[in-house]
Order: structure tokens, then C-alpha cells, then sequence
């Protein structure tokens, strides 16, 4: 009878060795897999915005523009907002004591986030290109095609210059003496029927995202 238990304890115990194996080996092997997603999601946004600078650069140097005029900005962080993010603004850690001024252009990877709306001492306020209020002469691809870029939860550009009809998909980028010329604004998505004077555009970046930009005098 004792030998009988022992042998039930021993399989009882080989059987909970056997099966804490292999859940242990099943966690491990699905943490590793969330871990992987999550590291191939931030390799392909990562990935992405160098491919879109390299797609900006490109084109500015077809269009004879030689740099973006992020090399000599004033570096700084974006604060967090969570749970409350807004994102027609954000504050930035960088301000008068630093030199940026009302007006200047912040910039992320070659793209247009906004203009600084008001300056503290050590921190800013930038009215970024999701404003509803934004608005800036733009222009559209190798073309140049001119065109009204107005801001809000889905920007769209107006008045697009009939003459020079752009495509689906072609880059929009700054085209007036406030912002360094030739920063990404987005790509067209979609264009009205008929007179082709509006287009939805694709934003190139998600406010949500950004932890870092550079702030371009002019």
C-alpha cells in the first residue's frame, strides 16, 4: 500500500514538474513574441520617418532647396499630456532663455509641427499644424503646384492651383518665408471632383508619438 502511494506521489510530482515546464516554456515564448511585435511596430515607425525625410530631401533637391534647416535649431523635449493630449498644442522645453522666440518653426524629422504660440523662460507653447486655426501657403510635389494648407482634426488644403493638378499621394510641404521652405506637411489623399481646387490630406506624423523636435529661427 505504501508503495502504492509513493508511486502515485512520484507521477503526481513528475506530472506538475512536466506541466510547470511547460507552462513556464509557453510564457516565456509568448512574452518573447509580445516583446518582438512590439520592438518590429517601433522598427517600422522608425523606418518610416527616415524613409519620409529621405522622400522629403529628395524632393528639395529636385525642387533646388538644399536643406530642411533643422541643423542649426535649438534642440528640445516634448511634455507629455497624457491622459489629457490636445492636438492642436503642445508645451515644449525650451524657451526665451534659450532664444526661441514667437513665431519660430518646430520641426521633427523634416516635418512641420507648428510655430511657437507663446515663450516662458524655460518652456514654450507651439500652436502645432492640427490647429482648426492653422493655416500656411504650402506647395504640392515636383510640380510646386500652389495651394492653402488649413489645419483641424483632418487637414485639407484649399485654393490648389487648378493649372498644375496634383496626384494622390504627392508630398505637401511649406512654402512661405515663415518656416523654412520645404517642410513636409502631409500627402494628399484624396481630391475633391470637378475643379480640383481642395484635397484631404494624410498627416505625416502623430503629435501622440513625438518625444523630441528642434525649434528653426527664422
Amino acid at each position: 500500500m505504501k508503495k502504492w502511494l509513493f508511486a502515485l506521489v512520484m507521477l503526481i510530482g513528475v506530472y506538475a514538474v512536466i506541466s510547470g515546464e511547460f507552462l513556464i516554456e509557453s510564457k516565456g515564448k509568448m512574452f518573447a513574441f509580445i516583446r518582438e511585435s512590439f520592438s518590429s511596430e517601433g522598427e517600422a515607425d522608425y523606418l518610416r520617418e527616415k524613409n519620409q525625410k529621405l522622400e522629403l530631401e529628395l524632393l528639395n533637391l529636385k525642387n533646388g532647396n538644399r536643406s530642411l534647416g533643422e541643423k542649426n535649431g535649438t534642440e528640445a523635449k516634448v511634455f507629455s499630456a497624457y491622459p489629457f493630449s490636445d492636438r492642436s498644442e503642445i508645451v515644449i522645453g525650451a524657451g526665451s532663455d534659450d532664444g526661441v522666440i514667437v513665431g519660430d518653426a518646430v520641426v521633427y524629422e523634416g516635418i512641420l509641427v507648428g510655430r511657437i504660440k507663446e515663450t516662458g523662460r524655460r518652456t514654450s507653447v507651439v500652436q502645432t499644424v492640427f490647429d482648426p486655426e492653422f493655416e500656411t501657403p504650402v506647395r504640392i510635389g515636383e510640380t510646386e503646384t500652389d495651394a492653402l494648407y488649413i489645419g483641424g482634426m483632418n487637414p485639407k488644403l484649399n485654393m490648389i492651383d487648378s493649372t498644375d493638378p496634383p496626384g494622390q499621394g504627392e508630398l505637401v510641404y511649406s512654402a512661405t518665408s515663415d518656416f523654412p521652405y520645404g517642410l513636409g506637411m502631409g500627402r494628399i489623399l484624396e481630391i475633391s471632383q470637378g475643379s480640383l481646387k481642395e484635397a484631404s490630406l494624410e498627416p505625416l506624423l502623430e503629435i501622440k508619438k513625438i518625444r523630441n523636435v528642434v525649434i528653426v529661427s527664422r
